[in-house]
């Protein structure tokens, strides 16, 4: 009766069914020869069937670029065939399909950097390709367009940032050298051109002198360091570039005076007083 119910289930498609209906069989007599060849024979057809199924389910989910679900059912379907070379070459094919549209992906984000000018993000791009892939080209053309573009860029930043730095003449002229040859980069997008003229214009601030008045009680001797030893007055002009300065006061029997001050390109100069009251 168990053999009969169980060919009925078969018969059906309910394979689960019909293996517990022969394992029922098994159990009333372990020596029964056809119900123990129809358990493995039924048990082979149910997990090929899984197998299919699970082969099939990644399959779909590979097309859809699901590639967890892909995987996931890859794995199971090796673990219902150990050593199914089917199911690897299928995890394989998950894997390249993967790392194909994440460089893909990389290569658009480099490309909309680029064209963004944010060049230190298409480096990030180009080098995270270089790391899953180090022969692709596309990320080695882009590191080659991209690294010298985002040094360019950092430098150009930090010296509009910080227009002070202008006062060392020094700095001004390697300033001044990195502007011309930022005016040679081609192609040159929105962003380079309002660096370039914002960067023109501090420069040209930082190399036009501001007069400024110094005053104080012609028994103090002051130096601006720096710039010069200025010695005892009552009163001086120095015509000095927009920046930070110091400037110290010294008498014999008096505490020194310290006075810190900021030159601007804008605006009214600093009046400065710089003299030692304080007795010793």
């Amino acid at each position: 009766a168990l053999l009969e119910q169980a060919a009925s289930a078969e018969k059906a498609g309910d394979l689960p069914a019909a293996i517990a209906l022969l394992k029922q069989a098994v159990a009333l007599d372990a020596s029964h020869q056809r119900s123990g060849e129809e358990l493995k024979r039924v048990s082979a057809a149910h997990q090929a069937r899984r197998f299919n199924e699970a082969m099939s389910a990644g399959y779909s989910a590979l097309d859809a670029r699901q590639f967890d679900t892909a995987r996931k059912a890859f794995r199971q379907a090796a673990s219902l065939q150990p050593g199914s070379a089917e199911a690897k070459s299928a995890l394989q094919e998950v894997e390249a399909a993967a790392t194909a549209q994440r460089l893909a992906g990389l290569q658009g984000s480099g490309a909309k950097a680029e064209q963004a000018e944010q060049w230190q993000q298409a480096v990030s791009a180009y080098e995270q390709a270089q790391k899953i892939d180090p022969n692709v080209l596309f990320a080695r053309e882009g590191l080659e367009r991209s690294r010298d573009r985002a040094r360019l860029d950092q430098q150009l930043r930090t010296a509009i940032d910080d227009p002070l730095r202008l006062s060392d003449v020094a700095v001004a002229d390697a300033t001044g050298k990195m502007l011309q040859f930022a005016r040679k980069v081609s192609p040159r997008g929105p962003l380079l051109d309002q660096q370039i003229s914002q960067l023109e214009r501090l420069l040209q601030q930082a190399n036009t002198p501001v007069k400024v008045a110094l005053r104080s009680d012609a028994q103090t001797d002051v130096v601006v360091y720096k710039v010069a030893k200025l010695g005892k007055f009552n009163q001086h002009e120095l015509a000095l570039r927009p920046g930070a300065y110091t400037a110290v006061g010294s008498r014999i029997g008096y505490r020194d005076v310290r006075v810190d001050f900021t030159v601007k390109p804008e605006g009214p100069p600093p009046a400065l007083t710089i003299a030692c009251t304080e007795a010793i």
